[in-house]
């Protein structure tokens, strides 16, 4: 088995610079860090989780919280966030809390403290709803522990905040559509209790009031962003005389629900409809046509919080305050679910 002294000796340079790169602290140069992580590659050194807690008084975990075992979002995201704890010698830990919001003040206090208490971690990963939650953004205060928000929220005081500009995004997609000869655009919403739903719609309503197309409520329906939702949804739009030429899915899950109605109902996508969802989840390829829509960057965003809990683990100064325009980019992607506006 590899040893420290090993992965010395290959970088060339003395123990402690070993250990305080191994041990993710500040104030080592960049070509150093890689040049020690390499050699530890190369020897194969792993380091002993338990010795370094002992030696820097932190549990190198990271908790992440998620309200759902289902979602490609989700799972997308955890497996960014654990990619980057394996590089960095981090445990990630999962828990499902689906029921939060239904919980009393009290209850919830002590589910956290029996969590934080019995795993001890250097910080907490959360995705949507969760992340927008400011019930619970005040209640994580009280434990000091680093915590990192996944996705949009009007929380202007959380330090850690990882998301794309999901409403300018939502416009250059409806603008897409519009640019197809799209005038009659439906819009399926997601969940109410998540920032995203509401950035994606003002995405969408910008997009055609800068076109001069007026907003028809009636092109509006609820969702929740599952295929069930999606299916309904596109039950509903695609039965009426007036149907849409063309209907945005706040997510991928619920455009693959609206894309089964449309072929229950032996419709052409996208001669006779076209489709997009959001977030360029594995679904979105593999569906028949497949699905134009935004590629948010799932793998990164995971990436990016647990990278930034374990740099907030080892600074000895304050976190610096956050910059709320600060975004990791996107894309549209352009497959084959859309088209020209029949007629056009």
């Amino acid at each position: 088995m590899a040893k420290m002294i090993d992965v010395a000796n290959r970088a060339g340079v003395s123990i402690k610079t070993v250990s305080r790169v191994l041990n993710n602290e500040p104030h080592v140069k960049p070509a150093l860090r890689e040049q020690v992580r390499a050699a530890a590659r190369e020897v194969g050194y792993v380091p002993s989780t338990p010795a370094r807690r002992l030696r820097s008084r932190r549990s190198y975990t990271i908790h992440m919280v998620s309200h759902s075992h289902r979602s490609n979002y989700v799972n997308a995201i955890q497996f960014g966030a654990m990619q980057t704890c394996q590089e960095e010698g981090y445990q990630l830990v999962m828990s499902l809390m689906d029921d939060l919001r239904d919980l009393p003040l009290g209850d919830l206090r002590e589910r956290f403290s029996h969590l934080i208490a019995t795993t001890k971690p250097d910080g907490l990963v959360l995705v949507p709803p969760l992340s927008n939650d400011e019930r619970l953004f005040d209640l994580l205060n009280e434990f000091e522990v680093p915590v990192a928000r996944v996705g949009p929220n009007n929380i202007p005081a959380a330090q850690i905040i990882v998301k794309i500009d999901e409403r300018k995004a939502a416009r250059e997609l409806t603008e897409h559509l519009i640019s197809l000869g799209h005038k009659h655009v439906a819009f399926v919403r997601g969940k109410e209790d998540q920032n995203a739903t509401h950035e994606r719609f003002a995405g969408y309503c910008d997009a055609l009031s800068a076109a001069g197309i007026a907003l028809d409520d009636s092109l509006v329906l609820p969702g929740d962003f599952n295929f069930e939702a999606g299916l309904a949804a596109g039950h509903a739009l695609l039965g009426r005389e007036d149907r849409p030429t063309a209907i945005f899915a706040a997510n991928d899950d619920m455009a693959a629900g609206v894309l089964m109605a449309a072929h229950r109902m032996g419709l052409e996508i996208p001669r006779d409809v076209s489709i997009v969802g959001f977030d360029d989840s594995e679904i979105a390829e593999k569906m028949w046509p497949a699905l134009t829509t935004v590629r948010q960057p799932l793998l990164e965003l995971g990436s990016s919080a647990a990278r930034q809990i374990i740099d907030a683990a080892t600074r000895k100064a304050p976190a610096p305050e956050p910059a709320p325009g600060e975004f990791l980019d996107y894309s549209v992607i352009y497959r084959d679910s859309t088209g020209p506006a029949p007629g056009r």
